[in-house]
């Protein structure tokens, strides 16, 4: 791993502060990184910090910009750190904010509280490699099957997303480029499916081809970005949807590159299904073992691993309520779901100390408009192959798709900010005695 970049500068020699060298500092660099490495969002990540300068009866000014983060005291120094990317890991988001904890409430020496951060990332735990695949495997077969994938496509989905995780974790020991990952999962999920295409062993080609890849789809970093952007930080909020979108492409392009080689494909193929629906028992069940898959890849813990679950299947069995018996449209729908998924993950960031992004999107993945999603970076592909010469109808359903994906995410997102909002709202006006 890259070491962070550290840049302390002490005031004017006239004016008494803090040494350079004390261990407040030294603490409060080491949060203020692993926080931003492990993705709290930008306003989130400047309360925390000031809470911790509270604490330490030193006032915090905190600017915080794209994977930097510096934090300037009263007495003029500032201490600076750099995340070399991004990442989701509720085990150790939520080992740094006990530690935080610990230190507020005057139970934690800071030496001892500096020395258990330097260890964190080795010492938090993760689910064993052949564990995650099984459970990501697993998870990409019940999507399948939320979207009435027949049998033959399910099988192939789940064996392609469970060796594409294998693949993932091999690359990541050597550094590559960030988005390779996405790339070679989303490769491997459509040499497979193209293959069974081939043989004639599905009869609902799109999904097989398009489902490995909907399990890349990069949640946090969409829902962060957007919260950000509502809250007014387009600093960093531009750059976190840029990122998505990156990820996306990269997926996009594995998708595509299978399917050139296997089936000679320029775009998404027709999305058919098996004819019928899954009952709304089936439905939360699904849901909830796609949710799962999820908190697992994003290494939370046993003891936590069921409010992903939770939120999963509250979530999508309201939007099937919403859509499939009464009607409604899929944006409302979704808008609908994932409040209660915002206020439950929003109650569970307090009591568990656990990122609120990777929680909620966990519990919200299964309505993610991701075909929708690959589909509008299909037709582009397509109106750039023809050039001047694109049909208008292409045009036309390429600008459709792109629009309602974004429109989706754009409930998802309010859906869990008004969520949050309401159980924060609710835990500051909840009576002493219920804490």
């Amino acid at each position: 791993m890259s070491q962070p970049e550290i840049d302390v500068v002490p005031p004017p020699a006239d004016k008494p502060c803090l040494p350079v060298e004390s261990d407040e500092l030294r603490f409060i660099q080491r949060v203020a990184r692993l926080l931003l490495h492990y993705n709290m969002r930008t306003e989130s990540l400047r309360k925390r910090l000031q809470e911790v300068g509270n604490a330490l009866w030193l006032p915090l000014q905190v600017h915080i910009g794209y994977r930097t983060v510096t934090v300037y005291t009263a007495d003029g120094v500032h201490v600076h750190a750099q995340a070399p990317e991004f990442r989701i890991n509720i085990a150790v988001s939520a080992e740094v904010n006990r530690i935080i904890d610990r230190v507020c409430l005057g139970r934690l020496p800071l030496h001892e509280a500096i020395v258990l951060l330097d260890e964190v990332e080795k010492t938090a735990g993760r689910h064993g490699r052949w564990t995650l695949s099984l459970m990501f495997g697993l998870g990409a077969g019940a999507l399948a099957w939320l979207l009435s994938a027949d049998w033959g496509a399910m099988a192939v989905i789940s064996l392609s997303s469970a060796l594409g995780m294998l693949a993932r974790q091999e690359m990541h020991r050597f550094h590559p480029v960030l988005f390779a990952l996405p790339f070679v999962a989303a490769l491997i999920g459509s040499l497979m499916g193209g293959g069974v295409i081939l043989m004639g062993w599905t009869q609902t080609p799109g999904i097989c081809l398009i489902v490995p890849a909907l399990m890349l789809v990069p949640g946090p970093h969409l829902i962060n970005g957007l919260y950000d952007m509502l809250e007014n930080k387009m600093q960093t909020g531009i750059p976190r949807l840029g990122l998505a979108t990156g990820i996306l492409i990269a997926a996009a392009m594995g998708i595509f590159l299978g399917g050139w080689l296997t089936l000679g494909m320029t775009t998404v193929p027709p999305w058919a299904t098996v004819a019928g629906t899954v009952p709304l028992w089936l439905d939360v069940l699904l849901a909830g073992v796609a949710s799962c898959a999820f908190g697992a890849f994003y290494n939370a813990p046993w003891r936590v691993l069921w409010t992903s679950i939770l939120c999963g299947m509250v979530g999508h069995g309201i939007r099937y309520i919403c859509m499939d018996v009464n009607g409604m449209p899929q944006e409302i729908s979704t808008l609908l779901a994932c409040v209660p998924i915002g206020l439950m993950a929003s109650r569970w960031v307090v009591s568990m100390r656990i990122p609120f992004a990777a929680v909620a999107f966990a519990g919200a993945v299964p309505m993610m408009p991701g075909v929708l999603m690959y589909r509008s970076i299909g037709g582009a592909m397509e109106i750039a192959l023809a050039g001047g010469g694109a049909p208008a109808g292409l045009v036309a359903s390429t600008l459709a798709n792109l629009f309602k994906s974004g429109f989706i995410v754009g409930s998802m997102g309010m859906g869990l900010l008004v969520g949050a909002w309401i159980g924060n709202l609710l835990m500051r006006h909840r009576p002493a005695g219920l804490a």
